[in-house]
Order: C-alpha cells, then structure tokens, then sequence
C-alpha cells in the first residue's frame, strides 16, 4: 500500500486559494475591458436524463434517442464536469456496455470496449459525426458540449468502424448570451489544470457566434507515479449569411505529454504464466526518459443551406493531424513469481486525415405516407507515417514485488519517417424512414463503399494491398403504442479495417483484409414522468482476429456476440435520481483452429453493472453523488489459459454552487476508487496495465 496521504489536503487547499485568485484577476480584468459579461446559472435541482435529448446518428442525421433504432447513451458537459472526468473511459463508465481497457497516461489512452468489443482507434471516434484521429491520445473533453454512444454495428450511419459501436464528440457551440467562465482543478498527486470558457455574438441580430476554449495542465499523477502536461485550444465559429444559409468553423489544438502506462505482457507460448498479483496503482515502472508526446490537430469548414422548407443541404471538409512520439517499457513476464525482462519501444507516428461529405436531407409526402429522406456522399483519406528504425530493445530484468528503474536515455528511433500505410473510403448513402402511420415506421437505408487499404515498406513499394467494395444495408422496422415509447426491431451490416500485428508478435505490424459482420437487434424505450428504461437484445457475428500458440497474429474463424442490456434513470424523490444498467454477455470464437473454437471471446466479460445516485439540494446550492461499476471476469488470450478476476470500484463526490459578489461560484470534487482497489485493466490480447489508484480531485469555477 502507498504510504502517501490519499487526500493531500495541504496540496488541494492551495489549488483552491490559486483558483480564487486567479477568479479575482480574470474578474478585474473583464470589467476592465468593459464587458458586464452574462451570467450563467446552473441550478441544483434534479432534471432527469431525457430520452427525448437528440443525438448523433450518422447519415441519419440528430434524432432523440427515443426515436433512434439503436442503442445510444448521451452524457453532457454538465456531467463531465460534476464528476471531474478526465478520460472518455470515465465519461462513460456508468454504462454498462462500456468497458475501459487502458489508462489516460499510457501509449494507447483512451481506448474502450462496448459490448466486449474494442472500438476502432481510427474510425470508431468521431468529432461531430466527421473523421477523427483517436490513436494515442485523451481528447481534450473540455472542449466539448456532450459525449454520444452509439452501440453496435454503425456501418450505414458512419462507414468503416468496428461493431462495437461509435464515440461522437460534440464540440461546444456559440452560446446566445455573451459568457465567460474561468476554471482551476487539482489531481491527487499534483496537476493542476486552468482553463478558461468564452462565447457570444456579434452584429445587431447576433448573425456572428464565438465559442474560445484554453486550458492548459501540469503536474505529477497518483496513477503509476506518473505525470501529465498539456495544452489545448478550442475555437468553434458560427456566422448566419442568411436566414438560409449557415457557415460553420471548428478547431481544436492540443499537446499532450505524459508519463506512465507501462504493458506487462504474458506471452502465448511456449509457456504460459499465470495473471500475477495486481499491483498498487501508484507503483512506479517506466524507466527514466520514458513517455508519451502527442501533437493534434483538427479543422473544419462547413455550410448549410435550406433549400426549401424541410429540405437543408450540408456539405463539411475536415482535416485532422496527429503525431505521436512515445518511449515505453513493456514487462515480458518470465516466471509465475513476477519476474520479468524490460523492452523498451522507440517510435514515431503520424496520421493525417482528410474528409469531405455532403447531404441534403428533407421530408414529403406520397399517398398520405410521410417520408424523411437522406442522400449524401463522402470521400476520405488517412496517410499514416512511422519511424524507419524503431528500436525494442531488451534493458533489463526485475520483479513486478520490486522494478527495476533504469535509464531510457540510449533508446532513440531514427533513420526519418515513412508512408507505412494509406486508406481510402468513397461512399455513397441513402436512407429513407417512411411513417405508415401514427404507430408504425420503417427504416431503410444503405451505404455503398469502395475501401482501399495500402501497406508500404520503408521503400515506398506497396507489401500489400486490399482492395474492398460492399453495400452494408441498415433496415428497421419502430412500433410506437404510445407516444412516449418505441418498439423497435434492427438489421445492420458493415465493414471494418482489420488490426495489425501487434508489436509484439513474430509477425509483428501485418495488415490484414477488412473484416465483414452483422448485427441483428431488438428492443424498448420508454419515458414516464419520473423514470425511462431502455432495453435491448443483440447478436453479432465478425471476423475473428486472435494470437495462436505460436504468437503469430491470424485472423481465422468468427466470433459470436449474444447479449442484453438494460439503462434506466430513475426520478427516486425531487431532488434524488438513481441512473443504473446491465449487461449479460455470452461471446464465444467459432470455425477457428483446434483448440481455439469454442472459446471464450478475448477481452469479453461475462457481465457488467453500473449504478449512480445523485442527491441535490442535500444544502441549498449542495449535490451529493456516489456510484459503482462492476466487471465480471474476462479472457485476456483466445486459447483463455489466463482469466482477468472481477472486481468492483466505488466512487463519490459534491458539488456546490452559490451566488457570491454578483458571481456564480462552482466547487466540485470527486474520489475515485475510494476502496483503493487492486486491479488489472486489459489492452488487449496478452496485455495488462496497472488499474487507477484512489485519486482525489477538487476543481473551482467561476461564471462572470
């Protein structure tokens, strides 16, 4: 256990006291440039989550979640905020079809599951329903005004991606009123994060929007004794030409170093050792120089144009660059008693990301049937770039009881970068919802694609090259026997990129054909009064792609996704809501080779719950909210020689706001893991990562 106080109060104290100070500078300084800036009130009573809230669907274009034939969870800046979350793992935790597979400050942050399949790091994220490089790198959530799920096969909605599902990020927008809030927060271990919020408009009839985002973030990390610096812009610009015509800019900046997230890897043969002991989450394992530093950047243009009444026309480019360089240790275990020997990885990559796309959507009549249409086409491109040399060097042993701490400093990529693989999607998308009648509905729509997929060596010749060209349909048949409830029954197919060779594997970065799966679901939405309930039943059947005894990466056989969820928000009192869910899961590997079929699917938990309450106006002004996950048991190598246990993480936190010389004032603080519980979180096939300490957080707002 770490001797360390978990609270560290000394440290938040101070973190307050800077945080109203620099209130006291910002507020001077606004009224010396003259704005009496708006204010924006946030009160503390319960509003329950609605399922009528809109949400991202893709080539659907926003509808409510009630009237959406899928699975979605929505969870805004509001709450992100309340809980201090700082990774998409934590934004989505209470719903149980999500599980987080990779601490924030590792190489490979921000990596998720749902419905015990991982999420495509380079399609399975977007940024208001556009192309989104993801890999290697948190988003900076503070920049953005929700966070949208959907679960499941999304191959019509959004093209190529896994059947897990999609992450939409959904940038903040203009606000009507001018606004300005300023912001300081403290993490258990000594981070300490400003950032500043600015939106209005300009021009008589406000035609001019504006939404500025700064932050920046230093400091060291509870988790794996590790740290975090970074700094990041958002600009979101809005400017209404005409009454029916709309021009739109979106940015986002952000540099991100950080320091932690070491792999600790059971190889699949010739031995197998067992899954060791979980660590503290504060241990320490990176060797000294080692860490993670990525550059991003996104930029988008867009214009809307209503044609005529209920029909509108969209077109948007958007182009998007990461560059991530990293040194990281990877613990290759030796022994059942924790011994290990420690590579250390050196390597740069780029992605660049280009996407064009244009809809016109709109609605009509034909023989007293209504109908909502979608047409639309797009165009994108990724070019990825690596290291030419990149070195995995063996630096040493030691055991996971006591690591070895040595230098990183002579472990250097080098020799430049290469085009080491290119991607290209052209599509072509229609849709049709045809209303039978006040009960009945029919969904119909499908996505033409041309994929191709390019290896290079780091002699610019193409290695491999898979060509794919697929119509993925989507239908969907919604019964309403009331006005505040959808049945509603789905069938969708779609396409993937298939994963490379891990590192690691004898075969290591081999590219692989696209992936092909399907997706039949059912299910319910219902919203009362006080309480809505989604339910839904699911099966999905993909390609499979797995590490054999031979550590050679195969992509053999096809996995089958059986399960059910449940979500519900509960109005308990006025003032206590309870929001909670399921889900039971049966994933199995088939027509693979001996000795692998039947098995359990790598990385797929039997069961998941979540729970969180929330109590406001416990005091005027004061909200109380606690919560707990749950992770069943799950398999970490397609052979399952090893099984992750399951375990059970607590959390609890305030906030409190009141009106103070003519100024809103919002404190928040939150405790993760309060138990302090010892646990391993999975990566993927054969890795385990140290699972998050107890970590306190505080943070201050002030609305001028």
């Amino acid at each position: 256990m770490s001797s360390k106080n978990p609270f560290a109060p000394s440290r938040i104290q101070l973190a307050l006291a800077a945080a109203g100070l620099c209130a006291f500078h910002i507020s001077a300084m606004a009224e010396d440039i003259g704005g009496a800036l708006s204010t924006v009130e946030v009160k503390a009573t319960v509003e329950k989550k609605k399922l009528g809230d809109s949400v991202s669907s893709g080539a659907l274009g926003r509808k409510s979640e009630l009237d959406t034939p899928f699975s979605t969870k929505a969870v805004s800046s509001d709450e992100i905020e309340d809980r201090l979350a700082t990774s998409i793992s934590e934004v989505l935790k209470y719903d149980a079809s999500v599980t987080a597979i990779s601490p924030p400050i590792s190489t490979h942050p921000a990596t998720i599951q749902m419905r015990g399949l991982r999420l495509d790091d380079l399609n399975g994220y977007k940024v208001n329903g556009l192309a989104n490089i993801n890999r290697g790198t948190e988003m900076p959530l503070e920049m953005f005004e929700s966070v949208e799920a959907m679960k499941g096969l999304t191959g019509y909605m959004y093209g190529f991606g896994s059947p897990g599902g999609i992450v939409n990020y959904v940038t903040k927008r203009p606000t009507t009123d001018k606004s300005f809030s300023a912001a300081m927060g403290y993490q258990e271990g000594g981070a300490i994060k400003e950032h500043i919020d600015m939106g209005g408009r300009l021009g008589e009839e406000g035609d001019f929007g504006y939404r500025l985002n700064l932050l920046h973030e230093d400091g060291d990390l509870k988790q794996e004794s590790g740290s975090i610096k970074r700094n990041a812009a958002g600009l979101n610009l809005e400017w209404r030409v005409t009454r029916d015509l709309a021009l739109t800019y979106d940015a986002i900046y952000q540099r991100r170093r950080s320091v932690g997230g070491t792999d600790i890897i059971i190889s699949p043969g010739p031995t197998v050792y067992k899954v060791p002991a979980p660590l503290d989450g504060d241990t320490k394992l990176n060797s000294i120089g080692a860490g993670s530093d990525v550059e991003y950047t996104l930029a988008t243009t867009g214009v809307e144009y209503r044609l005529a009444n209920d029909w509108v026309a969209n077109a948007s480019y958007r182009t998007s660059d990461s560059t991530r360089v990293y040194k990281k240790d990877q613990y290759y275990l030796t022994s059942n008693a924790g011994d290990y020997r420690d590579r250390i990885t050196s390597e740069l990559h780029g992605y660049h990301f280009d996407q064009v796309q244009a809809t016109v959507n709109g609605k009509f009549d034909i023989a007293g049937l209504g109908n909502e249409v979608i047409v639309g086409v797009m165009s994108q491109n990724l070019v990825s770039t690596s290291s030419v040399v990149t070195p995995k060097t063996y630096v040493g042993t030691g055991n996971l009881s006591a690591p070895s701490i040595i230098s990183a400093a002579s472990v250097n990529y080098s020799g430049g970068t290469y085009r080491d693989e290119t991607t290209r999607q052209e599509a072509v998308f229609a849709s049709d919802t045809l209303k039978l009648n006040d009960a009945w509905s029919l969904l119909a729509g499908a996505r033409y694609t041309q994929f191709t997929d390019n290896a290079y060596s780091t002699k610019g010749v193409v290695t491999a090259s898979y060509p794919a060209e697929k119509t993925t349909p989507t239908v969907a048949l919604m019964f309403k026997p009331a006005a505040d409830t959808t049945l509603y029954a789905s069938y969708v197919e779609a396409l993937e990129q298939a994963a490379s060779a891990p590192s690691t594997t004898v075969n290591a970065n081999q590219t692989f054909a696209p992936i092909k799966s399907k997706q039949s679901e059912v299910g319910v939405k219902t919203e009362r009064s006080w309480w809505n309930a989604t339910a839904a039943l699911f099966h999905i059947e993909r390609g499979a792609q797995y590490t054999n005894a031979s550590n050679v990466y195969v992509s053999d056989g096809q996995s089958k996704y059986q399960g059910v969820e449940f979500n519900t928000v509960v109005q308990a009192t006025r003032n206590v809501s309870i929001e909670g869910g399921i889900m039971l899961l049966d994933a199995t590997l088939e027509d693979a080779a001996p000795g692998y079929s039947g098995k359990r699917a790598v990385g797929a938990p039997r069961r998941q719950a979540s729970v969180q309450a929330t109590w406001r106006e416990v005091l005027p002004g004061l909200a109380l909210h606690v919560g707990s996950q749950y992770l069943g048991e799950l398999p970490m190598d397609a052979a399952n020689v090893n099984t992750l246990p399951a375990y059970t993480l607590f959390d609890a936190g305030f906030n409190y706001r009141h009106r103070y010389f003519g100024k809103m004032i919002s404190v928040r603080a939150n405790i993760s893991n309060i138990a302090n519980r010892k646990y391993w979180t999975y990566y993927q096939e054969n890795y385990l990562n140290i699972g998050a300490p107890r970590t306190a957080s505080v943070n201050v707002r002030v609305d001028f």
